[in-house]
Parts: structure tokens; sequence; C-alpha cells
């Protein structure tokens, strides 16, 4: 009988041992507007340092696939008003065609392809070629969060005009693909995020600073829906201070292990990374399904 009591105590210390390591706190606690999680998204899809260009389907499409929220993606205008997935503001930059994406028709840039070593047959492509593609290869696009950064590139000497034409293009995507609710858009340009309001209300538009106390400003005085900010320039307190005035955040630049950690901490609700897979195995959302290069 003493050697059963004496088996029953052991097993029962046991079970307290294994109860309370299981209640350790997490390494990080997230207080924020967007359901105490945060978003992990990649930056124009799997980012830079990935095998294929960013901006491109080759790296959207796997982004998706391991298990990210969504993904931001750089937009640009041609000049028949066509939005197109591509980040610098020459063409020579990183195809191997040149000039400006708003000087050009779609007709005369489809064909551009990449410069990377990897990518000679990678062609440019238009975000709605994007999404299309996304949804014949099986992806629901309301399961994701998509964030445009709006690069407003033009030589056009009417700027009213070029900003009424992007802002059209834009609000033509949101209705083709039912985007309203899981699109983020991003500018610094406060006229064109004013345009954007008047042409359709409850858009998620995020100001672009040049620093946060700018960007906390504007974004009250427009009753914008949030702020995006590198990540070095942005303090915890401070995205507080957003989050307290019901702004969200958007944190970008995380190019290592450690700044994803660090931007971690500071509990914002949305992340843009170039190191899409450590912040997925962070959170515990990564699917192992492709290389880790």
């Amino acid at each position: 009988m003493i050697r059963y009591l004496q088996l029953f105590l052991l097993t029962a210390i046991c079970l307290l041992l294994v109860n309370s390591c299981s209640k350790d706190k997490p390494i990080y606690e997230t207080n924020n507007l967007n359901g105490n999680k945060i978003s992990a998204f990649g930056h124009a899809g799997m980012g830079i340092g990935f095998k294929y260009p960013i901006d491109t389907y080759e790296s959207f499409e796997p982004c998706l696939r391991i298990g990210s929220d969504g993904t931001e993606i750089d937009i640009q205008m041609t000049k028949d008003g066509i939005l197109v997935a591509y980040h610098d503001s020459k063409l020579e930059e990183g195809t191997l065609c040149s000039g400006t994406i708003n000087d050009k028709l779609w007709s005369e840039i489809w064909g551009c392809h990449q410069t990377s070593p990897y990518s000679s047959k990678i062609n440019l492509i238009s975000v709605n070629d994007l999404f299309n593609r996304l949804q014949n290869d099986g992806y629901n696009l309301q399961n994701f969060v998509f964030t445009f950064d709006c690069k407003l590139f033009t030589s056009a000497s009417n700027n009213n005009a070029f900003l009424n034409q992007y802002a059209n293009a834009i609000i033509k995507t949101i209705n083709d693909f039912e985007l309203e609710n899981n699109l983020l858009i991003e500018s610094g340009d406060t006229a064109f995020l004013h345009m954007l309001q008047n042409k359709r209300d409850g858009l998620k538009l995020f100001i672009y600073p040049n620093n946060f106390d700018e960007g906390f400003q504007i974004a009250k005085a427009m009753n914008l829906f949030g702020i995006i900010m590198h990540t070095d320039y942005i303090s915890s307190e401070q995205i507080k201070q957003a989050h307290d005035n019901g702004f969200r955040v958007t944190l970008w630049g995380m190019n290592s292990e450690q700044e994803n950690v660090d931007a971690i901490l500071k509990s914002p609700d949305f992340l843009q990374s170039d190191k899409i897979i450590h912040l997925l195995k962070v959170f515990g959302k990564y699917k192992n399904n492709i290389n880790d290069n």
C-alpha cells in the first residue's frame, strides 16, 4: 500500500512539473490593433536575396505557399493605366529595357524580362495578370492580405491627371478582384491619399512619412488607417502611441533574423520582411515546402 502511495505521489509531482513547463510565458507578447497578432508579409514576395527577383510571380507565389499572411507589392502604372509590379524608378535598373514605366504603353514593355541570371525568361507582370495567375493556380485571394506600395514615378506634366488615373486603376483592381477588405495601400503623397479617400470610403490607407511625428500628425488629420515606417526609425513607445490613437503600424526593412526579432518585440500590426522564412518559423506558420534559399 505504501509503495502504491509513493508511486501515486511521484506521478502527481511529475504531472505538476510538466504542466508548469507548458505554462511558461512566450518569448514575446503582442499588443496591437490586429487582434494582438502580427501579420507576416513578404517584401515584394520572398524578399531581396531570394533566387528570383522581387515583384515577380516566381517570388510572390512561393511567399504565399509557405504560409505568409500576404505580401507587399510595389506597383507602378503605364501610360495606358495598367498597374505593373516593379520597384525601381527606371526599367534599366532591373530589366533589359529602359525608360520609366509611366512613359510606356503596356504593349511596349510586357515582354521586358529581368536581368537576374536565374530569371532570363521572367518578364514584367501586371497586377491583373498576377492575381489572375494566382487564382488559376488555386489561390483564394481573400485568404491573404496584399499591400500596394504605390510608386508614383512619372514625367507627366499634369500630375493631378496622373494621380487620378492611378487612383482609378487601383479602384478598378479592388472591384475586379474583390479586394476591399484585404488590401492595404501605402503612399507618401498626401494628395494621392486624399484622392483615394474621395473615390472610395473605407480604404485601408497608410501614410509613408519621413519620420514618425510627421506620419502621426498626417494620420490624425486625414483619419487614415495606419502608418508605415522602416523598423530602424520607430520605437515601441511610438507604436503604442499610434495604437492608442487607433492607427495600425506596418514595419519594413528587416534584412536579418535579429532584425525580425527586434521588430516583433515592438508589437506592430504588420511586418514586411526580406527574411520571411525565419519570420514564419518564429510565428509557427512556416510550411516546409520550399528550398530555404
